[in-house]
């Protein structure tokens, strides 16, 4: 099979890796940035790329080192975000329709807040699984891992996830 044009990996994966970097950072525009940033790298690389695994793969892998190196740089901002999910919502009475739209919006950056807290292993698993819906052999590829291990470390992402949002839905 005839190695793809970059420009065909873009058109191809560009919304399916931002759905995976929105997916583990919680934040519409960080993962604009991280996704752009993810293909400048890979365009840089795509010389380089054999063919040996799927596209996807190989991109994913980029993606995610490009998410560990912001990582390194962002702890205040996850600190902001952990004290945006910790406070109170406004006492209120029954809410409008407006008003529960607004409510389902926060109660779904309270999940991507707590998917953002989680460990790396275990967010990459959470999102790749319930964002990206990838199979668990996709993701053991994309992980570099395997099926056994991509299981367990979704259970105990799940079981992270209840304890970080307990009581806060």
């Amino acid at each position: 099979m005839a190695k793809p044009d970059f420009e065909e990996i873009v058109a191809r994966y560009d919304r399916r890796l931002f759905n995976v970097m929105y997916g583990m950072t919680g934040d519409y525009h960080d993962a604009l940035d991280l996704t752009e940033e993810a293909f400048i790298r890979a365009m840089k690389a795509w010389p380089g790329f054999r063919g040996d695994s799927d596209p996807f793969t190989w991109l994913y892998r980029i993606a995610v080192n490009v998410l560990k190196k912001e990582h390194k740089k962002s702890a205040r901002r996850r600190e902001l975000l952990r004290e945006h999910v910790e406070s109170d919502p406004p006492p209120g009475s029954e809410p409008s329709e407006g008003d529960r739209v607004v409510l389902k919006e926060e109660r779904q950056a309270l999940v991507r807040g707590a998917i953002a807290q989680l460990p790396e292993v275990f967010r990459e698993a959470v999102t790749l699984r319930y964002i990206d819906e990838l199979s668990y052999e996709g993701i053991a590829a994309a992980a570099g891992c395997s099926v056994g291990t991509v299981k367990s470390r979704l259970a105990r992402g799940k079981s992270m996830l209840a304890e970080i949002l307990r009581g806060k839905i």
